[in-house]
């Protein structure tokens, strides 16, 4: 999975006169996992009438509707090919697995133990990133990630006792997910970001369809009408994290994913009227910081000291 250093650019499928620039990766990230955050929220009040292989089937085969709408009106449909299936194979199938095996830790860990573990993804993902993507991660950079995992971990306040079942599901999902991160960094060097995406929800789509007669909750009118919407703002949140990666590299976006807990923060306030305590507040503070340090260093605000002599 090691990426091709002397690939040119030129080989990257997008339009013409577009350049990588971190920080439109950052600010795609950043957006994406925003809408991935209110996403969430409304699976968990839909797992309390569907199960979740359904939902899972409903959030990816109908987030193909605006991926095949921004296709038909942007490119030819040839553009969506690809020589790499079997990558596409993989990428599908290690983030498939992977949220199913964190939604397995959540089954049978308290919440906040498998958030903290499933938030060590970009510790995994900045340790990965040199060996397999051949990506350098700067000093600052590792400072971010530990700062921003420090902050997680205050606001989570997980219990000591976690290594259980559970803690061994959702550690195996994080590494999955981390992995399935790299592979579509890996894959926008060489395919559109149209075709990550589109391809990932397709065969996830279809990985779940034999299950479905086992499991299926007829909805109604109404909560259908919510789960094709949650399908539709998946595939539009899907495109905006993974273009994120033709532009930032795998180990300056993986710590902007602490910024999902800022975003639970903000939903559960404004949403459910709570009020975070101090130390989750402090927490957020670092969650911020690091996520600073990152964009400040792409941007140009933090440079490295000139060599003595």
């Amino acid at each position: 999975m090691t990426a091709d250093p002397a690939a040119p650019r030129s080989r990257l499928k997008t339009p013409p006169g577009v350049r990588p620039d971190p920080r439109t990766g950052i600010l795609l990230t950043l957006v994406g996992l925003l809408v991935f955050s209110g996403l969430n929220g409304v699976v968990k009040a839909q797992t309390e009438y569907f199960p979740v292989v359904q939902i899972m089937f409903f959030r990816n085969a109908f987030a193909l509707l605006p991926l095949a709408l921004f296709i038909g009106l942007t490119m030819p449909w040839r553009s969506v090919r690809t020589d790499r299936m079997g990558l596409h194979l993989l990428h599908a199938l290690l983030v498939s697995g992977a949220i199913g095996l964190i939604f397995l830790g959540y089954n049978t860990l308290p919440l906040a133990d498998a958030t903290a573990i499933n938030f060590a993804a970009p510790l995994v993902v900045s340790v990965l990133s040199l060996p397999l993507l051949k990506e350098p991660v700067g000093r600052l950079k590792w400072a971010a990630v530990v700062i921003g995992f420090i902050g997680v971990l205050i606001m989570v306040r997980p219990g000591g006792e976690v290594i259980r079942e559970g803690a061994i599901y959702a550690f195996s999902g994080t590494v999955m997910g981390a992995c399935g991160l790299l592979l579509a960094r890996h894959l926008s060097q060489f395919d559109a970001t149209i075709t990550i995406v589109f391809l990932f929800m397709a065969i996830s789509s279809l990985m779940t369809v034999p299950l479905l007669p086992f499991v299926w909750v007829t909805p109604s009118p109404l909560q259908l009408a919510g789960l094709v919407a949650m399908g539709v703002a998946s595939g539009i949140a899907q495109y905006m994290t993974t273009r994120a990666l033709f532009h930032a590299a795998a180990a300056t976006i993986a710590p902007l994913g602490y910024t999902k807990m800022i975003w639970a923060l903000l939903i559960g306030y404004f949403a459910f009227g709570d009020w975070p305590a101090p130390v989750v507040l402090g927490g957020a503070g670092l969650v911020l910081f690091s996520t600073w340090i990152v964009y400040r260093m792409e941007s140009g605000g933090v440079r490295k000291p000139p060599r003595a002599g």
